[in-house]
């Protein structure tokens, strides 16, 4: 039996699922859209942990759970509506307090379309600390020591901004943790883009960082600037920076 479970364990390294895009995860041209696709890998990413134990009683038991620090994706093709793509997501045990998480996207031929390369902290939601020494319960989880794929996460700032708007952290916008679900932070930047850009490309690159929680039912301002590249968006909040992006088209 316990050759078996540490088969298992072995085997649940990687986690694939498929997922078909539906119209509601797509834009006015019927591409997937960033958020949509994250909240794709961010379903795939928790039953992945909870393949392992890692759920709701678990993380409550050990007063710690995971938050997303920064996260880039990267499309080679991006999927239209009522494609079947299938993911694979790939996690890195802890190095320097920080864990590594990527995931792959396929088409139904097999060929490459994109990936994701996030990076998450343990975080004690009493304290709203990071902790930097993973507890005893999670130093023995079944991820894999390196992850070769990865994606360049850099984010141009502008030399100036403008102000774009408000955002906020609305009922349907929030997660289990009380505060702005990561994923919806993608939905507030391509928001924040003229219109008129969006209609013509769609999403192919977007990387984000998150600096500050953004508690439900707090508002905050959106900003954004041209780069090199594409577009910076940012969010501010009493004076401090909610979070940062860059998108190119």
């Amino acid at each position: 039996m316990e050759k078996k479970a540490k088969k298992k364990m072995q085997e649940l390294t990687t986690y694939t699922q498929t997922f078909r895009v539906k119209d509601t995860d797509c834009d006015l041209n019927g591409y997937l859209m960033p958020g949509a696709f994250l909240r794709m890998v961010q379903q795939l990413s928790t039953d992945h942990c909870e393949a392992i134990g890692l759920n709701q009683e678990f993380y409550e038991k050990n007063n710690a759970i995971f938050l997303m620090a920064k996260m880039a994706l990267q499309w080679e093709r991006v999927p239209r509506c009522g494609e079947v793509i299938t993911l694979t997501t790939r996690p890195e045990n802890c190095k320097r307090a920080t864990y590594k998480r990527v995931t792959t996207v396929q088409d139904e031929q097999g060929n490459a379309l994109g990936m994701t390369d996030s990076r998450w902290v343990l975080v004690d939601p009493q304290a709203r600390r990071i902790i930097r020494r993973p507890p005893e319960a999670f130093q023995n989880l079944p991820f894999g020591d390196d992850v070769d794929y990865q994606l360049d996460m850099t984010i141009e700032r502008p030399q100036e901004v403008e102000q774009v708007g408000q955002a906020a952290a609305y009922y349907t916008f929030c997660d289990i943790n009380g505060h702005l679900n990561n994923t919806r932070y993608a939905d507030i930047a391509c928001d924040a883009l003229p219109l008129e850009q969006l209609r013509q490309n769609p999403v192919r690159r977007i990387s984000i960082s998150y600096h500050n929680e953004v508690p439900a039912g707090e508002h905050f301002q959106v900003q954004r600037g041209s780069t090199q590249n594409g577009w910076y968006v940012s969010g501010t909040r009493e004076g401090k920076c909610c979070f940062e992006a860059e998108l190119t088209l």
